[in-house]
């Protein structure tokens, strides 16, 4: 049977009154410069008047902001339910260390690194930005088990040889995270286990988007990621044999069958980088369904925390794109809808 939820559930549904509504999203997409949005977000209590007004402070700024909010359902987690939530938090430390990861490949700065993470009580800002100060992916590696973090022993194979690959490195992540999170959202019921699977779906399907043209016989076995509900071994040697993206994408639709990501790959192919955004506004529609129909599950809090994801993700766009004097319309055209 799965833990009570309906404390922590009722804690979630306050904090989404925290989340920066469409209307005041819309009123920063016209702000003229990064001074005027500074105070803008102090205003709105999104980051410190104090704060310099360049990208990468109110940046981080915005990423201390959404640690206080999860530190506060962290508080509200029992030892019962602290396996729940940490189905989360490691996703949120995956997307993290997977940018740091591909930013030390790349030998780029360290504030570019750190573009786009959110902390998490284990991952603080302070770790992040340790780690994305570290010359190599194994040294990140190093970190993480000097610190027992346990993402740091998967990933040690991988980065053992005299010349790592990203692409093993990131397969690796992506294997350990989908280990321990299916592992423990079966104790969050059957909503966690469902979205836990959906993850797994999404890296299988990101893995075919991205290596469509290598018609290799061992590319499956150096990507498939066990756990998923609707990508499987078969489909993915199905999806991998396409011969173009397009194919690919109506290959993903098909399946998705009628999972709440159908959608996103129903249509044109469009560009890749707007995948993220079309996936997080499915899901987060998917889990405020469920959370009506279920409001005992754990769709209030995985509602939350999509809802918090997608406002990072708004705001981080809002602030480059008044950095690089991008046309309002644009900025709104971008914007995930919750």
């Amino acid at each position: 049977m799965a833990v009570y939820l309906g404390d922590i559930n009722a804690r979630a549904r306050g904090l989404r009154t925290r989340l920066t509504s469409a209307r005041d999203l819309e009123r920063l997409t016209r702000v003229p410069s990064l001074f005027a949005l500074q105070r803008e977000l102090a205003a709105l209590n999104l980051a410190s008047a104090s704060v310099p007004a360049t990208p990468e402070s109110l940046e981080a700024a915005l990423r201390q902001r959404a640690a206080q909010l999860m530190s506060i359902l962290r508080r509200w987690s029992s030892d019962e339910r602290e396996p729940i939530l940490t189905v989360l938090l490691e996703n949120e430390e995956r997307r993290s260390l997977d940018r740091i990861l591909r930013g030390a490949d790349q030998g780029a700065a360290s504030d570019a690194r750190l573009s786009g993470v959110l902390p998490t009580g284990r991952l603080s800002e302070r770790a992040l930005r340790v780690l994305a100060e570290q010359p190599t992916m194994a040294d990140v590696v190093r970190m993480l088990l000097l610190w027992n973090h346990p993402f740091g022993a998967p990933l040690l194979d991988a980065v053992s040889g005299p010349r790592p690959r990203l692409f093993e490195v990131e397969v690796a992540l992506q294997r350990a995270f989908a280990r321990r999170a299916l592992a423990r959202a079966r104790k969050g019921g059957q909503e966690l286990l469902d979205y836990a699977q959906q993850l797994v779906d999404l890296m299988n399907a990101w893995s075919a988007l991205l290596h469509v043209s290598e018609h290799e016989d061992s590319i499956v076995d150096l990507t498939f990621v066990e756990g998923g509900r609707w990508i499987d071994r078969e489909a993915l040697e199905l999806l991998l044999s396409c011969e173009s993206i397009d194919e690919v994408w109506r290959g993903l639709t098909h399946a998705f069958g009628d999972s709440a990501l159908c959608t996103v790959f129903t249509g044109a192919t469009p560009a890749l980088a707007g995948l993220e955004g079309a996936v997080l506004q499915a899901q987060i529609a998917e889990q405020g369904r469920i959370a009506r129909i279920h409001p005992q599950s754990a769709a209030p809090l995985i509602r939350f925390y999509l809802e918090l994801r997608a406002e990072s993700l708004n705001l981080r766009r809002i602030i480059w794109g008044v950095a690089l004097r991008t046309p309002a319309a644009m900025l709104r055209a971008e914007m995930v809808a919750t």
